[in-house]
């Protein structure tokens, strides 16, 4: 079982304000842009799933079991997808290369063990010509607002292995995705719009 396994059941009200104020609105956003077969990463409880157009394939994994049980009930609520849930990690995923039409990352590489090995796992799994829409936070380069975010992590690292520190620039970048597009949303957050050549 994992840390996420234990906390399943109070996962959304723990991040109840998180999401009315920041996620939901990322989530419309960005969540309608997949195209495709789509692999939807570390889904969580599956909030993305209200959002996914109708019609859409998706699949959708989670190395808790736990959190994708509620995530399949909140699936329920859509007959007009065909999703499919797998238990997985995002560095250890069971596809073949050049599956997916689309990868769709919303919060997911501040808790990934290593960063570097799992966007270089998810450009694998990706067609050629295939789009990536990451929804990440990090470091903002700005020396107070970063202190804040690194006495942060010192709380929610140990807690539910998520860092505020990271810089998911640099993961793109290392696995040689081309940006297509990228900006600041909110707060920490940021949002990166890539393609496989």
């Amino acid at each position: 079982m994992t840390r996420y396994d234990f906390i399943a059941k109070y996962y959304d009200k723990l991040l109840s304000s998180l999401e009315k104020t920041t996620m939901n609105e990322f989530r419309k956003i960005f969540v309608p842009q997949i195209e495709g077969y789509t692999l939807d990463l570390a889904v969580g409880t599956g909030n993305n799933i209200s959002y996914y157009p109708k019609n859409s394939h998706v699949v959708l994994i989670d190395k808790s079991i736990k959190m994708l049980e509620i995530a399949k009930e909140k699936a329920k609520k859509r007959n007009d997808l065909k999703l499919e849930f797998i238990n997985s990690s995002v560095e250890n995923m069971p596809f073949k290369d050049n599956t997916f039409d689309t990868i769709l990352s919303i919060d997911v590489f501040c808790s990934v063990k290593n960063p570097f090995k799992s966007m270089l796992a998810v450009k694998n799994v990706l067609k050629h010509g295939g789009k990536g829409i990451f929804v990440e936070h990090g470091l903002t380069g700005d020396i107070l607002k970063d202190f804040f975010l690194y006495i942060t992590t010192l709380i929610t690292y140990p807690t539910v292995g998520s860092s505020m520190i990271r810089k998911p620039l640099d993961y793109i970048q290392s696995a040689n995705f081309k940006l297509l597009e990228y900006g600041h949303l909110k707060n920490s957050f940021y949002y990166f719009i890539v393609r496989k050549e």
